[in-house]
């Protein structure tokens, strides 16, 4: 979208009229994603300076958010950082951590849902990209669902923020919760 069209304030045209349109800075090699990547999130790196990049994200329908943002850090080689997003899915698992068995029980959304927040951070667990996402799913009569985002897919968009580090945030498996927790 130029930035003399007017767009209305749909999940479209969201971005357009925030000036963040994922059509420029084709030539800089900042947007994507790569062709063989169908259901990876469209970029726009918007800010590169003082230790961060930030790059705004949209997951297209049918998209799953966690696979998707993980394959972002590794195909633009991410250490650390954080994201938050709106936007809507057609399913989901969240879960929350039960500190008597050790293990997440998990709570399945198996119909369409507003994401009323997601966010969460990025760090590095044994060399790799690894992020911690809580959601807040706002269901069709009102009620939400949240916690630990485990897996969610897209409908019909999701727009994230993502703004990375270039200093290293490792994880370390702390024994006393059996968890990868920071370790700054």
């Amino acid at each position: 979208m130029r930035p003399t069209e007017q767009c209305p304030f749909t999940r479209r045209g969201f971005l357009g009229a925030a000036g963040l349109g994922l059509t420029a800075v084709a030539a800089s090699g900042a947007v994507g994603p790569a062709p063989q990547a169908a259901h990876a999130p469209r970029y726009e790196l918007v800010q590169d300076g003082a230790g961060q990049k930030t790059y705004v994200l949209v997951f297209p329908p049918g998209a799953e958010v966690m696979s998707g943002l993980l394959q972002f850090a590794r195909q633009q080689r991410l250490v650390s950082g954080n994201v938050a997003g709106i936007g809507a899915v057609s399913d989901a698992s969240v879960a929350f951590f039960d500190r008597q068995t050790k293990e997440y029980r998990h709570i399945r959304v198996a119909e369409q849902a507003e994401v009323l927040s997601l966010t969460g951070n990025l760090s590095l667990r044994e060399g790799s990209p690894f992020f911690h996402v809580h959601a807040v799913l706002g269901l069709p009569d009102g009620r939400a669902r949240g916690g630990h985002l485990f897996t969610a897919h897209v409908w019909p968009t999701l727009e994230v923020v993502l703004t990375a580090w270039t200093k290293p945030v490792r994880r370390k498996l702390d024994r006393q919760t059996g968890l990868p927790l920071l370790a700054p």
